[in-house]
Parts: structure tokens; C-alpha cells; sequence
């Protein structure tokens, strides 16, 4: 299984075009993801009522913000898998607005790869919206599918990473949005 990771990895790596450095180093830049989806949310503003709106942004905060700590604090360091660019040789990596080809793996301390904190985070926003607001799932899957691309494209991640992450996100988006709607549901129920 790695050894396809480890490939798959190269295929997408080493697939360049130059409009590509340009495009996907915006889809790994956190103020474009977080302006994104805050836009998003300021939309979805005008279709609710401030209630339910006040309601959904509160479980999407906490979800987020468990989904970032599980990521970072819990399952990087148990998996303690290293990031490409500090683990296998010819790696184009992203670093300081700038591509460089690394022909041997870089020395240096980095956070750990696995699960991508970067595809958790944006996959749970985008489902747990896609949950509440169908007519937005195609928009939203593009931008966290864009956003793991990224991630591998950078030579930040492996693709085991991104996938590792897209599910964290998804299982917790899922939850979430369980228990957001129960909630939603007794509001609803205590008005009638």
C-alpha cells in the first residue's frame, strides 16, 4: 500500500505546468481556505434564519476546531509518519513563494504528515455544509478536493495523508451535523 502512495505521490508531484505552481499554492494558503469558507457562511446568512444560521456556525466551530486538534495533537504524533519532502528523494516541495526540486530528501524538523490537518479541516467544513445546503455539495467538494491536491502537489503530503484526512473530516462532519440537527429539531418541535 505505501509503495502505490509512494507512486501516486510522484504521479502527481511530478506533474507540472506552470499555471498549476500558481493555482494550487492558493489552495494550500490558509487565509484564502478560511476567507473562503467564511464567505460561504456569510451567504448561507441571507437563506436562514439568524437562529438556525447561529446554531449551524457554532457546531461548524467546534467541529472544526476538534477536528484540528484531533489532527494535529493526536493522530500526527501517534502516526509519526514523515512528510515527503524529509522522507524520499526527487521531490518538488513549495517553500518560502517558491517551487524547488530536491533531489535528496531536505534535513530538517517538520511536522508530521499523517492525517493532513489541511484536508481534514477543509473536507469537514465542506461536508458538514453539503449536509445542511445540497444545492452547494458540488462547490464545496471541488474546493476540498482543490485543497488536498495541493497538499501533494506542494510536496507536503502524500496522497495516504490527504485521503487519511478527507475521512477524519467526513466522519466527523457527519457527526456533527447528527447532533446540530437534533438540536434543530427540539427548537423546532418547542415552537410548534
Amino acid at each position: 500500500m505505501l509503495n502505490l502512495d509512494i507512486f501516486l505521490f510522484y504521479l502527481i508531484n511530478h506533474f507540472r505546468l506552470s499555471f498549476l505552481d500558481n493555482i494550487l499554492s492558493i489552495f494550500s494558503n490558509c487565509i484564502f481556505i478560511d476567507t473562503f469558507y467564511i464567505l460561504v457562511s456569510f451567504f448561507l446568512l441571507l437563506k436562514n434564519p439568524l437562529k438556525k444560521y447561529l446554531i449551524i456556525i457554532f457546531f461548524m466551530i467546534v467541529g472544526f476546531l476538534l477536528v484540528d486538534f484531533s489532527c494535529a495533537r493526536i493522530l500526527k504524533p501517534y502516526f509519526k509518519r514523515k512528510r515527503p519532502f524529509v522522507s524520499i528523494p526527487k521531490v518538488y516541495y513549495y517553500s518560502n513563494n517558491q517551487f524547488k526540486y530536491l533531489n535528496t530528501p531536505q534535513k530538517k524538523e517538520v511536522s508530521f504528515s499523517f492525517p493532513s490537518c489541511h484536508a481534514s479541516n477543509s473536507s469537514f467544513v465542506s461536508f458538514f455544509l453539503s449536509f445542511f445546503y445540497p444545492t452547494l455539495m458540488f462547490i464545496l467538494i471541488s474546493f476540498f478536493i482543490m485543497v488536498g491536491w495541493s497538499r501533494i502537489y506542494l510536496g507536503v503530503h502524500f496522497p495516504l495523508d490527504v485521503l487519511g484526512g478527507w475521512i477524519l473530516g467526513f466522519i466527523l462532519a457527519f457527526v456533527f451535523y447528527k447532533f446540530c440537527n437534533l438540536i434543530l429539531t427540539k427548537i423546532n418541535a418547542k415552537k410548534a
